[in-house]
């Protein structure tokens, strides 16, 4: 698999990552091209096509993609992780058939809409709400920051079906939403400062009516489910940015030893430039032993809820200050954006806070700190 994955990634996606940093185009061509090598089902069920593998399979293919286009990643994390983990845990043997079969392929692309824009990511504070009405739901009400609008086929929302539980959470319900529906509205992509080539950005429902069977899970019931799909995402977040982090770091050191200055290369004649370097590659090796444990562990059974938003962290963390480094070991032509090595900052920069920002992420682990729910071993 990982070899498939370098084989994609060097005969197929490196050779377009700096074209769609600069249009910002949505990587159609290569996302379906993942879903042909299997890489959108990679821990789905055999039986609705997917691979049936380990989230450490996952991982790697995700950090091999992620050292040339994390964009890609994004795209793919969005559809297979979120939406997909969802629709695998709530949906009915009917909507798996229909729904997860395709997710798996790439035929259908997936969206997930849960970020409301009264209160990020707590959904107490949202006011999109559907009503029943007959043998159909009524919603009205709209979804900010929502990956791959315009070019998904099927949307999951997530609407208050009644008064939100503010403990349990209780009274927020997920939909299936196809892209055709009536008083379904897609709003324009987002300028963004990195993620360039991921649509971002509005959907709107305005007396939009769905099916009663397109309801996912029990009513008002979702929220249990989510907490598991978000984790699983914050995991590959991990790898995400470990592979940036690779990335950048190896550009750096290429660029040390080729850059001469004096006669000798710079890491040769800067000791400064060793020790940057150094650094760099500690933190890489740190990242790496903490995403593989932690996806030993997923892989055995455990949730990781704690784990999981921590590596989001790290992950975005390393990746940033690593490719902040590879910038400053470039110096002035690092800031130009044909050396290609700024993007991952860039990058790095977003997935700090896109998906839900570190500070949320630490919030919820010092709340479970604070109750005893996640003691030392």
């Amino acid at each position: 698999m990982v070899n498939t994955a370098k084989k994609f990634v060097e005969k197929e996606v490196a050779p377009v990552a700096l074209q769609v940093d600069e249009t910002g185009e949505f990587p159609g061509q290569l996302f379906k091209r993942a879903g042909e090598l299997g890489f959108l089902g990679i821990t789905m069920p055999e039986q609705y096509g997917g691979l049936g593998l380990d989230f450490t399979t996952a991982a790697l293919i995700y950090e091999e993609i992620a050292k040339s286009l994390p964009v890609l990643t994004v795209n793919m994390g969005a559809h297979a992780e979120l939406a997909g983990g969802l629709l695998n845990m709530l949906g009915t043997p009917e909507q798996k058939e229909k729904y997860l079969t395709k997710l798996c392929s790439g035929e259908y692309i997936f969206a997930c809409g849960s970020t409301g824009p009264e209160g990020g990511d707590n959904h107490v504070e949202h006011a999109a709400n559907a009503v029943l009405d007959g043998d159909e739901y009524v919603i009205n009400g709209n979804k900010v920051l929502v990956s791959n609008i315009g070019v998904a086929d099927v949307y999951i929302i997530f609407i208050k079906t009644s008064e939100v539980d503010p403990i349990t959470r209780d009274g927020i319900s997920a939909f299936i939403v196809d892209k055709n529906t009536s008083g379904l509205t897609i709003g324009s992509y987002e300028r963004k400062l990195g993620w360039h080539g991921s649509a971002t950005g509005t959907i709107s429902f305005s007396d939009m009516r769905i099916p009663k069977d397109h309801l996912l899970g029990p009513e008002g019931k979702c929220m249990q489910a989510t907490a598991v799909s978000c984790t699983n995402e914050f995991l590959i977040c991990g790898p995400v940015g470990l592979g940036m982090a690779e990335a950048a770091y190896q550009m750096a050191f290429d660029y040390s030893m080729s850059r001469i200055q004096h006669g000798v290369p710079m890491y040769d004649r800067f000791q400064v430039t060793k020790f940057k370097l150094v650094k760099m590659r500690t933190m890489i090796e740190e990242l790496r032993a903490f995403v593989y444990g932690t996806l030993a562990d997923k892989d055995a059974g455990n949730l990781e809820l704690c784990e999981g938003r921590m590596l989001k962290i790290r992950g975005a963390e390393v990746a940033e200050e690593v490719a902040r480094e590879a910038i400053q070991i470039y110096g002035g032509v690092g800031c130009i954006d044909e050396t290609g090595v700024e993007r991952f900052w860039r990058d790095a920069k977003v997935l700090a806070i896109g998906g839900a920002s570190i500070e949320a992420l630490q919030d919820f682990i010092g709340t479970m700190m604070r109750y005893g729910k996640y003691p030392l071993a």
